[in-house]
Formats: C-alpha cells, structure tokens, sequence
C-alpha cells in the first residue's frame, strides 16, 4: 500500500502546484486587460511630453547657435539663463561636450576650434563690462609685434575678477583711450605703448614706439609729449634730418655731397660722387618697418654691385656723436679717394 500511495500524493502535488501555476496566470491577465485601455492612452501622454520636450530643446539649441554665432562662437552663462536653460541643464551640456569652457561662465558652444577674435572676446567677457583689451594684446592688434601672445591681456576700470591661467587682467584707476577695431574695444595706440613701459626694456620700448611711427598710429609730439622716450632716440622728418646733416658736415669741414641722387631704381640720400660713398640716413620715418628693413638689404646689395659704399647714420648717433660720426665718414671717404685714384704700378 505504502507503494501505491507514494505516487499518488506525488501527483497530488503536482496537481496542486500546476493549479497555482494556472491561477496566478489568470489573474495577470485580468490585470493586464482591466489597464490595457489606460495603458494605451498613458503611451500617447507621455509620448506626446517627450515631443514637447524635444521641440522645446531644439528651439533653445537653435537660439543658442544664433547667439554663438554673433559672438565669434563664445556665450556667458547669463546669456544662456536668459534662454530658459536652468543651471542642471547647463551643466549637462557642459558634461555631454556641447559646451565647452573656456573661463569660469565662458563657454564656446560645440568645439574648441575658436578664432583668435574668439579667444579674445571668450576674455572680454570673462573680465567683466569694463574690459578693454590691452598691453601686449593691443600690441599684436595694432601690428606692432607681429604675432598675438598665448595670454591675452585686458585692463579694467572697476573691480573684476582675478588673472587666470590664459588671461592677465590689470586694474586701473585712469580710464584707457579706447579705439573699435574689428568690433573689438583696444586701448588707443599712445596708451598701449605707455601701459608697455613698466614691462619694456627701453630699448623694446624705442622698437615698438618707432614702429608706431612708421604705421601713422602716433605723431613724434605725441610721444614727446607723453614723455616715453628720450626725444633724441625718435627721428624727426626727412628736413630736418637733412639740415643737421649739412651743418654738421660744414663744422667738420667735409665737402657737401649731392642730396637725392638717382642711381638705377634708386635714390641715395646723400652721395659723394667722386668717391662713390653714399650717406643713407637711418631715421624710423621712412625705415622702421620690416618691410622696410628687407628693402634695405636689397638696396644695398644693389649699389654694391656697382661699385658704392653705403655708409648708414641714425639721428641718434648724429645727435649725440656727431664728431664720431664725421671722422668715420671721413676715413670712409679718405680711403675711397685713395683706392679709386691710386695708378697701378
């Protein structure tokens, strides 16, 4: 019996098993028809949020490029409130790389490939409403040096944040002229140059002032008069190098060469035919730049090749060794004269 029974309460069990198996089958089912009507529609809601949702990221995603685009590719955080973007989805953008920061609230939008106007503006911003972009910065703008430093520098008026790594801010109490170029504020050219003397060796400083010069941003009496330079290390004008020339000749009673005398495509500024020298006179005015330098050395490996020597004078050396300068050019010609005149033995 006990073997007959042993399968029976086996199947009994199975049996009851199977039958709670089959009951909690039902009762998701019911379940699942009593909420398939609201479950369809639950879909459609939160479907049609989504869509919503997305329109509204797209519109301010479209603003934001706009506003980018206007401003070389760079916005503010205050900009981006002003959008409707709340900090969390500010910072998500920042975390998912569509915006990446370059100051702290300064950010480009999508990449890092920003202009130079775009890194200097990403400054502008950063320093505040008074920021002027200055110093070495408006050196490079204004073509003084010629390319842009890897820090950019501005000056402001108020307090403003501190210097970061990239950006140099200076404060001041005087407010800087100030000139738009390639719609950016820069200190006016005489100011940059005055904000460059605390960091400029003179004789840097006597570079950059003559390069002004020659680029017409500043007038000798400018810089006379904001006292930058020793007036003796700037040039005057081709008259009035030429007048202290003539008179410097006759007090060490040397000849009067010929002014302006052509040779080939040239011109020489003093020349002495006799003895084939030519005096060039070395003043910023008309030889400061590099353009010029160049023009220079073509010049004279010109005249050479006929059979000059070019003899250079600064207004410098004129002024403040012109007894030098005359005995030198003295044995110049002393020498010449003997060497063309000489008979062969």
């Amino acid at each position: 019996m006990s073997a007959n029974s042993a399968p029976t309460r086996a199947a009994g069990a199975r049996r009851v098993h199977s039958g709670g198996v089959f009951k909690r089958a039902r009762q998701r089912s019911k379940a699942a028809a009593s909420s398939s009507r609201y479950s369809v529609d639950g879909d459609i809601r939160r479907q049609r949020r989504t869509t919503v949702e997305f329109a509204e990221a797209d519109g301010v995603d479209r603003q934001l490029a706009r506003l980018a685009t206007g401003q070389d590719g760079v916005v503010e955080r205050r900009q981006l409130t002003a959008l409707g973007l709340s900090d969390a989805a500010i910072d998500h953008r920042v975390r998912a790389g569509r915006l990446i920061v370059l100051h702290r609230g300064v950010y480009t939008v999508g990449h890092e490939a920003l202009t130079e106007r775009g890194r200097l503006r990403a400054a502008l911003i950063a320093a505040g409403r008074t920021a002027v972009l200055s110093h070495g910065t408006a050196a490079a703008i204004w073509k003084l040096t010629p390319s842009m430093p890897p820090v950019v520098e501005v000056t402001v008026t108020m307090r403003g944040p501190r210097s970061r790594p990239g950006l140099t801010i200076h404060a001041t109490r005087r407010p800087p002229s100030v000139k738009t170029v390639d719609s950016l504020p820069v200190t006016a050219p005489l100011r940059t140059l005055s904000d460059l003397t605390a960091t400029h060796s003179p004789h840097r400083l006597e570079r950059l002032c003559a390069e002004a010069l020659v680029l017409k941003l500043v007038t000798k009496q400018e810089l006379d008069a904001a006292g930058l330079l020793d007036p003796d290390l700037i040039a005057p004008t081709r008259s009035e190098f030429e007048r202290k020339f003539f008179a410097t000749l006759r007090h060490a009673g040397l000849c009067r060469p010929i002014a302006g005398h052509p040779i080939g495509r040239y011109t020489a500024d003093f020349a002495w035919l006799d003895e084939r020298v030519i005096v060039e006179t070395d003043g910023w005015e008309s030889h400061g730049n590099r353009i010029a330098f160049e023009d220079d050395r073509a010049r004279d490996a010109f005249l050479a090749a006929r059979g000059w020597i070019v003899v250079r004078i600064t207004w410098r050396r004129l002024k403040r060794q012109p007894t030098l300068v005359m005995v030198e050019l003295a044995q110049t010609l002393a020498l010449r004269a003997s060497t063309l005149h000489a008979r062969p033995k």
